[in-house]
């Protein structure tokens, strides 16, 4: 049986192969294949102000892609009659389908499904609501309300939910059937010995040495908060420094530039190409010392748990599902700069506190383990798919 996912996700088309993003391309979607014998994938075209470089070629034989026109502010109202002309015909010869609803697109494909009779499930990976909330544009706040509303009521009689949160988006976005909470995040078996490594690097660790603080995300806008983190450097010391691991164009990074410049702090601020699979991202945070996410809107927050695993000190917002994912000390309010300074400085201070969250943060990510998630995620998916055969 193939399954049909209608999301958000960005592609290229070069041709005779269709790339991904690395952080939603062939690892991303292998996990359907346990229940699923392909996946059908309706997605975008990969935005202007997104580098296509670090793509990841997708599978011709497990996955196929169609790439659809955007339809997620209202100037791009013009696509709808052809996004549904596309929906209609995708989903009239599908017999499973999973949909991300947090769009135009996604409410629009659910009413398709729900008059066809086609069986449909919905995944939940981020808080759009809250998203929208914290945009900078006046127009987008005030639409936020209205969208959030208008998703609640399209997915309230909905058979399976899965959702990436344990508690949170079920609470934001519930539905009268099934919910399942499980993470999307790929971690590596945890492994002793990687904790082991931390510790011995934190033992070598002198406050006047250099300290590498990270953060992994997009960096075209705001919401990840880089320019909250780049404030935040602006505190401390001088051997302190930032790298940021993600996707963005030239021009992305030389806006960030320029604002370390206005804050003298230009030389301490690092970019590095995002990397083709999560297991280069989990050996990539080896290299460094503290994980900063100052995010403004999350689903669930992979990365995050990603730096957990590799036993590093984590501090982020206390929004979402951050809550979730850190200890209470470790949070710190929406765009409080001067809050995670005072964080990271009193972190690196006191070795033995330093110590401590890499062993809470190393021990939680492991409810997070691959197989917990996999055989999770099997057990959910696999009663869809008996409920899609019944269908």
């Amino acid at each position: 049986m193939e399954l049909l996912y209608i999301g958000n996700y960005m592609f290229k088309d070069k041709g005779d192969s269709i790339y991904g993003l690395p952080s939603s391309s062939n690892d991303f979607f292998s996990k359907y294949l346990t229940v699923f014998d392909s996946v059908r994938i309706l997605g975008e075209g990969l935005k202007k102000d997104l580098t296509d470089s670090s793509m990841v070629e997708m599978d011709k034989t497990s996955f196929s892609v169609r790439i659809l026109p955007r339809n997620r502010s209202p100037k791009d109202i013009k696509n709808d009659f052809y996004i549904k002309r596309a929906l209609k015909e995708e989903i009239s010869k599908a017999d499973a389908i999973i949909i991300k609803p947090l769009s135009r697109k996604g409410m629009m494909a659910i009413k398709i499904a729900e008059k066809m009779h086609k069986p449909y499930m919905i995944e939940m990976t981020g808080d759009i609501h809250n998203a929208l909330r914290q945009h900078p544009s006046r127009l987008k706040r005030a639409y936020a309300p209205l969208l959030y509303k208008q998703i609640k009521n399209t997915i309230k009689n909905c058979k399976f939910g899965l959702y990436v949160s344990e508690s949170y988006l079920q609470s934001q976005y519930p539905i009268k059937g099934k919910m399942c909470g499980c993470s999307d995040v790929i971690l590596e078996k945890s492994d002793p010995v990687v904790l082991e490594n931390r510790l011995a690097k934190i033992d070598k660790m002198n406050k006047t040495d250099r300290i590498d603080l990270c953060l992994i995300g997009f960096y075209q806008s705001t919401l990840k908060g880089v320019d909250t983190a780049i404030r935040a450097l602006s505190l401390l010391p001088e051997n302190y420094h930032f790298t940021i691991l993600g996707n963005g164009t030239e021009e992305n990074r030389n806006k960030w530039i320029e604002y370390g410049k206005t804050l003298g702090i230009v030389d301490r601020i690092h970019f590095d190409e995002p990397l083709p699979n999560s297991s280069a991202v989990l050996h990539w945070l080896d290299g460094f010392d503290i994980f900063v996410f100052p995010t403004r809107s999350e689903g669930f927050g992979r990365c995050v748990a990603e730096a957990m695993s590799r036993g590093m000190p984590c501090f982020a917002t206390d929004i979402c599902t951050m809550p979730e994912l850190l200890p209470q000390e470790c949070l710190f309010p929406l765009d409080d700069h001067q809050k995670l300074a005072s964080l990271l400085e009193n972190c690196v201070a006191d070795k033995e506190y330093m110590k401590k969250l890499a062993e809470i943060n190393f021990d939680n990510a492991k409810k997070y383990d691959f197989d917990i998630l996999k055989e999770r995620r099997y057990e959910f998916l696999k009663e869809f798919r008996t409920y899609c055969e019944g269908k």
